[in-house]
This record gives structure tokens, sequence and C-alpha cells, in this order.
């Protein structure tokens, strides 16, 4: 029997309830457990293929549970069920664990069959292709740091383009240098704020010394440079965007959230080659900012297809496919740190952190790229917005043909029915309005 399907398109305040969901707030613990088990398991180079055959097989696995949530026996065997109705606090605190190792069976059961398949092939007949495997997984970093890019400048665009859609396109007076004087200001305030929390730290009372300040300084300023040669060579397409109210307002917003986000990685980006300690603050940065990725790409995608009329990504089964990708995301980033240095002789041997900041710099660079790319489109984007939101209005409802003066041919035919037997109708019209012919008769019929 299948569980209640609903394919409507996940909004973000969906997904965002559905990862922090106490159903399935536990296949996070489950990422971080695997994924640490699996990293160390990949460092050991006898064990090497039991690591990849982990990533993937546990990544299909969660595919297959996006895939299959429609059906009760999958929907139950991956969400937390429920207590007992009546069941005292000790009783659901001692059933709780054991339900939440319930949820785990349906990914962890899915992706069974792939491990054992691709664990036989790489220890037996495949051994020797065990470092190509790897590095295929490696390779595939590159993808998940542009797609991470990609799905963070448009989620930012997603609400942006929905308020200015409902803008008035009234044209205006382009005000260039205001505009980016403001925006550059702000990267820079951001820039070191960021630095002085994310880098020096922020301690009360404490002086800071003039290393230190000149170390941010110069941060503050690389990042202001970028947005500035950014703005500059795109001066003439801005100017396009600035001739009208919308587009202007549009481009200004998500442009600057943008930019802050690249600003974050690149400041992400020098942290992770400084070679800075993974203390317990960086891991719950790096941990955020894989979930904010995984929520962005998959409210992206599940945009995209619904508006294509594919139903793949809905509120039930969205945080699945996410965790999809944090799996295959994370196992690339292991198997770079983990063949780094092996396979070239300590030549590559930036280890986890400098993976970590290589992705960071794809991703930095993949927005700058969108963003680069649309300014002076953007009206594009709007008038595309528009038509969506007038096609998603639909036809009026019954209620609503009298006001827009459509009438069908029931509901005259009902009022005239009703009118006749409701109250006496007069049939007699007005002999000016008729017109008889002549009658026939023998002398004209031949004529």
């Amino acid at each position: 029997m299948d569980a209640e399907r609903d394919d409507s398109p996940p909004t973000l305040g969906d997904l965002l309830r559905n990862l922090l969901d106490i159903s399935t707030l536990p296949h996070i613990v489950l990422i971080g457990i695997t994924g640490l088990i699996l990293y160390r398991v990949s460092a050991e180079e006898s064990l090497l293929a039991f690591g990849v055959a982990g990533y993937i097989g546990l990544a299909i696995g969660y595919a297959l549970t996006g895939w299959f949530n429609t059906h009760s026996l999958v929907h139950r065997f991956s969400h937390v069920q429920a207590a007992p109705e009546g069941a005292s606090f000790g009783e659901r605190m001692k059933l709780y664990p054991v339900r939440v190792l319930a949820s785990w069976l349906a990914p962890l059961s899915l992706g069974a069959l792939p491990f054992m398949v691709i664990s036989w092939f790489l220890t037996g007949p495949g051994a020797s292709q065990v470092e190509y495997w790897a590095l295929a997984i490696a390779g595939m970093f590159v993808v998940w740091s542009y797609m991470q890019g990609r799905a963070m400048a448009n989620s930012l665009r997603i609400p942006v383009e929905a308020r200015a859609a409902r803008m008035e396109s009234t044209d205006r007076e382009g005000r260039l240098a205001a505009s980016a004087t403001t925006h550059i200001l702000i990267i820079a305030g951001f820039a070191a704020l960021a630095y002085w929390l994310l880098i020096i730290g922020y301690e009360k009372d404490r002086s800071l010394s003039w290393l230190e300040i000149g170390k941010m300084s110069l941060f503050t300023v690389f990042a202001a440079g970028v947005q500035f040669l950014l703005l500059r060579q795109t001066a003439e397409r801005r100017a396009i965007d600035g001739r009208r109210s919308d587009t202007a307002a549009f481009g200004f917003t998500w442009g600057l959230l943008v930019q802050l986000f690249v600003t974050w990685h690149l400041l992400s980006a020098l942290r992770r080659f400084t070679g800075g300690s993974w203390g317990l603050g960086v891991v719950i940065e790096e941990l955020i900012l894989m979930l904010l990725t995984v929520v962005a790409a998959i409210w992206t995608l599940a945009k995209d297809t619904h508006d294509r009329g594919l139903n793949l990504f809905t509120r039930d089964n969205a945080i699945f496919w996410g965790l999809a990708f944090g799996m295959a995301y994370a196992g690339s980033i292991a198997m770079i740190a983990v063949l780094g240095s092996r396979l070239s002789g300590g030549i590559f041997d930036y280890g986890l952190s400098g993976s970590v900041g290589i992705g960071h710099l794809i991703t930095a660079g993949t927005m700058m790229w969108i963003h680069w790319w649309r300014i002076g489109s953007l009206s594009d984007w709007l008038t595309l917005a528009r038509t969506r939101d007038e096609a998603s209005q639909g036809e009026p409802e019954d209620d609503d043909w009298e006001e827009t003066g459509w009438r069908s041919e029931e509901d005259v035919v009902g009022d005239s029915t009703s009118s006749i037997q409701g109250a006496e109708v007069d049939w007699e019209v007005p002999e000016s309005d008729l017109v008889i012919p002549e009658p026939v008769t023998a002398e004209n019929a031949d004529q």
C-alpha cells in the first residue's frame, strides 16, 4: 500500500521544516557518523575499495529512498515513528533509540546491494581499478562545487525575483556610481567583520595587534577590489538594468546577496589554505554551509523541475535527495584528501583542509560568473517570472464568472429555466419587431 502522495513543489519553509523535523533529523547524524567512518576506512590503502563502495552505496541508498518514498514501507523505515499513544515519558525515551535505528533501515538497506556489488568488483576482478574509481569520485568534486555555487546563486535569486516581479516597470534615472559605492562599502564592512569574527576571534576587552589589523585590512581591500573590478567591467550592462525600477532593485539586491556569499567563500578558502586547525567551530561552519547548499540545491531543482512538469522532488522526499547529494559531496572531498599525497608523491599534499579550500574557490568563482553573466538581462528573468505567475493563477473560479463578465452556456440555460419556473414569463413580441413574409400562392409559386 502506498503512502499518501503529495506532488506539490516544496517551498523553502517546507525544506527547512523537513530538515529539522524530529522524524528526519537523525539522518543528519547518520551522514556524519558514516562519513567519518568511511573517511577513516579510505585512508587505509587496503580498505580503500570499501570506502569507495560505501560512499557510492549510501548516496544511491538515499537517492532510492527519495525515489520510493511514496511507498508506505519505505516511508515507515525512513522516518522516526511516533511513540504509542498513552506511553509514559520513560517509555518514550526507551523506545526512541530503537525508532531512530529503524528510520535508518531504508537508506542502509537500499544502499546495501550497490555497496556489496562495488566492493566485490573492486576487491576481485577490478582490484587494479580501485584508485581510478577513487580518482573519478574525487574528480566529481569540481562538479559538486560548481553545482553548489549555482544552487546558491539561484536560490538567492528566487525570493528577490518574486518581489521584483510585483514591482511596476517604471523608467528611472540610473545612479550607477551611488549604487556601486554602496555595494562596495557593504562588502568591505562584511569582509572586515567576518575576518575579525572567524579568523582573529572575538574576545571582549582585547586589543588587536598591528599584524592582525594589517592582515584584516589586506583581506578587506582584496574583497572590495574583487567587487570593484566586477562592477567596473559590467558598467554598461548595469546601466541597462538601471533604466527600470524593477530591474534596478532586482540587480542591486540579488547582486549584493551573491557577493556576500562570495566573500564568505573566499574567506573560508583563505582559512583552509593557511593551515587552520579543524576545531569544533570550523566543523560547525562547514556543516552549516553544506546544509545551506543542500537546501538551496533541492529548492532550485524542485522549482525548475516542477516548472517543466516533472514531480521528482516533493515535500516528502526532498530531504533524502539532498542527503544523497551531501553524501556524494563528502565522498569527493574524502577521496581528494586521501589520494592527494598518495598519487602525487607529496606534490599535492593539501589534505582535507586544502581540498575544502579548493571547493570554496570553485563555488565562489561559479557564483561570480553567474552574477557577471546575468547582469544586463535581468528583464528577461522578470518577464519569465511574470509569465509563470499569470499561468499559475489559472482560469477564474465558478464564483468569479459573473465578476469577470464570462458566462458559460450552462449558466445561461440555468438562468432561463429558473426564471420560467419562478415567475410568469411574458412571451409577447412587439409587432414592429416581427417580419412576416407574404403567403405563397399558385400565382407566385412559379416565379
